[in-house]
């Protein structure tokens, strides 16, 4: 029965880091750089770290959708690539997060349908190295987070971007979709940390 914000229940209880969404150009500029650039601000003064997801498209990207944002659909794929790179770049230099995904549960790709893993690899390829050399030149101290949803298939997805420059390996883990046995999730997740040499989190449960 004791009321208090609920940022100030997160802090009084231990949570270090909050996980903010990001999309490019929002309908209504919910979950847009100006909210989220603000609200880190409020949680960096209260002492939390920033995690940033860039979905890279105006609304929710996921491995049934990896929408390009409207004002990139048309480029082709150089300009792609510089426009991730350069929106990357001012999400780093302007928010300054601690981690970074660079996009969101990315099985299939992102910014599709230039950037599909199954039609287009070296295009998606590219597009993840743009993202993560925008942070590696502008943000020293920023881990990069490759983000992939659920466990089986995961072995094949971070085969796919070991030559990559990037940090930990996120997972999303939801029992109902991805299997009930905790054995099974902690042995491929110490798997993908040995093979690959990185850290491992769950980014999503």
């Amino acid at each position: 029965g004791n009321q208090n914000d609920f940022l100030t229940i997160l802090k009084d209880n231990g949570i270090n880091t909050i996980r903010l969404r990001l999309w490019v150009n929002p309908a209504n500029e919910h979950s847009g750089f100006q909210e989220v650039a603000q609200f880190s601000e409020t949680l960096r003064n209260m002492g939390f770290k920033i995690w940033l997801t860039l979905h890279y498209s105006d609304t929710w990207a996921d491995p049934g959708n990896q929408e390009t944002p409207a004002q990139w659909q048309d480029l082709d794929m150089e300009t792609l690539k510089d426009s991730v790179y350069r929106y990357t770049k001012r999400v780093v230099l302007d928010i300054q997060p601690e981690y970074i995904q660079i996009g969101n549960e990315i099985n299939s790709g992102m910014l599709h349908p230039l950037g599909n893993i199954q039609t287009e690899n070296q295009n998606f390829l590219d597009l993840v190295r743009e993202g993560c050399l925008a942070v590696r030149e502008h943000a020293d101290d920023t881990q990069i987070i490759l983000h992939f949803a659920g466990i089986e298939g995961a072995d094949w997805f971070f085969n796919q971007v070991s030559d990559i420059d990037y940090d930990i390996i996120g997972l999303s883990y939801y029992p109902i979709f991805h299997g009930k046995s905790l054995d099974d999730l902690a042995s491929i997740m110490q798997s993908l940390g040995e093979t690959y040499d990185k850290s491992v989190i769950l980014a999503e449960t």
